[in-house]
């Protein structure tokens, strides 16, 4: 065989290292790679901080630790793409020995790394510099004695309670970032990248948290967010003033080639799944839980590599009939050894995973049981704190209650109704109301009745109650200063044969439904839904200038149906 004389370097150093700079890092991912080795070094206190132009955009990044600071008989390789002191190593968090230095250019153009070994009294320097590789400045990693931390990020070097400045540590900065400019189309993302690093910081690095590290992101403490609600969580005590944790549904291991798997699936507290479609997102109660992240739960699966978080996303075809709106309420978390990376197809960027086919199979089976006991149990405990909430208020139509007050937040004031604009002439229409609804003063529960349809009118622009009368009239409409009280007759064939039916069919159980009975009356439903639309045509038809007397009502009827059913869908959504 003769070789020819033709040779080419393994690679062109200048375009690899500009080609490396798109190797899949986002911020988040890209700060996860200097957190891991600080974790690595034995750090305690990790401080992270950025620095902005004037339109808000990040320039610098700074992360600090007070480890044990890189030996100085590595640290000029600590940069060099492929390097690493513990390649392929399953103890800790790294393993390719890329990590570190794609992250830094995945985001800025140049990355530096200070140092300052245990016992040693000099703080070390390497660099790499793109702008200077290009121009042919910089053709090696060298490193350099510069005596002190540079000054705008030699805080970050101090404990951020006593003051102290560390002994030892390491502090990466990353700088000519131009991959975080804030303006143009996409003008907020830096804001939600910060907001989303302060929420994969929390979650990906909870078990370490929770056992005493410290990680600081722009002066404020990152506190742990665990999705199965399992762990001590500050913000769950301020939201509710003591430590609520989640049940644990089941938990099991799988063993594979002699290393367990273990699963975890969790119901989250009742305190913050008693409304049905709390939590949602767009809906009012999803900012009452804002800091718990709960809308983000939804069907993700939350994987532990050697206790750090590596992927939190949805996994195709994982739970028993796709994702379900109640999954924001249950925590799911597999945990393995970095001994089975091939496994769960651990790639080099340590933000995604996925298991293969044989093991997502078995993982499949081994939730699909303790999910549907999780899903059935939040719908009983929203039927069981409905029920009482009718108990209590007399409100059949709580549902419905509540979408009228979001829509009435923004909907036009009504007109009807100020024949006689003084509070007695509301006093009066509700003792008729009263009488004519049968309500005993006598009576306890009438009393608690009437007290309950004055309050309802006096918050809200629409209210329902329940009646029966005989007669062919569905409904009747009391206007009273704007606002309007309308009785179901329940004796109607509409409400009697269909409402009243469907009504209690959605107060069972899921597991006491009848199939039959479900289909039969899905049927009747679909067709009493058509015939009513009809029957108001008629009743249109029924004039002979219909378009004359009827459009505006008709505009409005649509309006105001479209409006009302928005909000009661984003609320159940």
């Amino acid at each position: 065989m003769n070789t020819l004389n033709q040779r080419a370097p393994l690679t062109h150093q200048g375009q690899a290292l500009e080609s490396s700079r798109d190797s899949g890092f986002d911020l988040s991912a890209a700060i996860g790679e200097p957190v891991d080795n600080s974790w690595e070094a034995g750090a305690s206190v990790i401080r992270i901080a950025t620095i902005k132009d004037a339109d808000g955009g990040i320039t610098d990044i700074g992360l600090g630790d007070n480890g044990e600071g890189v030996p100085l008989s590595i640290l000029a390789n600590v940069l060099s793409v492929g390097y690493s002191s513990r390649y392929n190593s399953r103890k800790g968090l790294g393993r390719f020995g890329m990590g570190l230095k794609l992250a830094g250019l995945s985001q800025g153009r140049r990355a530096e790394i200070y140092t300052k070994p245990r016992g040693a009294q000099a703080i070390y320097r390497t660099l790499i510099d793109l702008d200077d590789v290009k121009s042919g400045k910089q053709v090696d990693l060298f490193v350099e004695d510069v005596g002190a931390w540079p000054k705008d990020f030699e805080a970050l070097m101090h404990h951020p309670k006593t003051g102290e400045p560390f002994g030892h540590g390491t502090l990466v900065v990353w700088r000519k970032i131009d991959r975080l400019r804030r303006g143009g189309h996409y003008g907020d993302g830096v804001d939600q990248r910060v907001s989303d690093l302060t929420k994969f910081l929390a979650r990906a690095y909870r078990r370490f948290i929770d056992k005493g590290l410290y990680i600081e992101l722009d002066g404020r403490e990152v506190t742990l967010h665990d999705p199965l609600f399992l762990m001590a969580n500050p913000r769950v005590e301020k939201k509710f003033g003591e430590d609520v944790r989640a049940k644990v549904v089941q938990e099991d291991d799988l063993i594979i080639d002699g290393h367990k798997v273990h699963w975890t699936v969790s119901l989250l507290p009742e305190e913050v799944r008693k409304k049905r479609g709390g939590g949602g997102r767009g809906t009012k109660s999803r900012e009452d839980f804002k800091d718990l992240y709960i809308p983000d739960n939804e069907g993700k699966i939350s994987l532990l590599r050697n206790d750090r978080e590596i992927y939190y996303d949805i996994i195709p075809r994982m739970l028993p009939g796709g994702v379900d709106v109640v999954d924001r309420f249950i925590g799911i978390e597999v945990s393995f050894p970095a001994e089975l990376d091939e496994y769960f197809q651990v790639r080099n960027v340590k933000r995604g995973a996925e298991p293969v086919l044989k093991l997502r199979e078995g993982l499949r089976v081994a939730l699909a049981k303790p999910v549907i006991e999780a899903r059935k149990e939040i719908r009983r405990y929203w039927g069981e704190v409905e029920q009482q909430e009718r108990l209590e208020s007399g409100d059949e139509h709580t549902l419905a209650h509540e979408a009228v007050d979001q829509f009435d937040r923004t909907a036009p004031r009504g007109q009807a109704g100020f024949a006689d604009p003084s509070p007695a002439a509301v006093d009066k229409a509700m003792q008729e109301l009263f009488q004519d609804l049968g309500l005993d003063s006598a009576d306890p529960e009438a009393c608690n009745k009437a007290k309950w349809i004055r309050e309802s009118y006096d918050q809200r622009a629409l209210t329902v109650i329940d009646s029966a009368w005989p007669g062919k009239e569905m409904i009747d409409i009391k206007h009273l200063h704007g606002k309007a009280i309308v009785k179901f007759n329940n004796r109607h064939p509409f409400f009697a044969d269909l409402v009243v039916p469907l009504k209690a069919m959605a107060s069972l159980d899921p597991g006491e439904l009848n199939h039959d009975d479900v289909s039969e009356l899905l049927k009747k439903l679909s067709g009493g839904i058509d015939l009513l639309m009809l029957s108001y045509a008629k009743a249109e038809n029924m004039h002979p200038d219909p378009e004359d007397a009827y459009g505006e009502l008709r505009s409005h009827w649509g309006l105001f149906s479209s409006g009302l059913i928005r909000e009661f869908l984003k609320a159940h959504s």
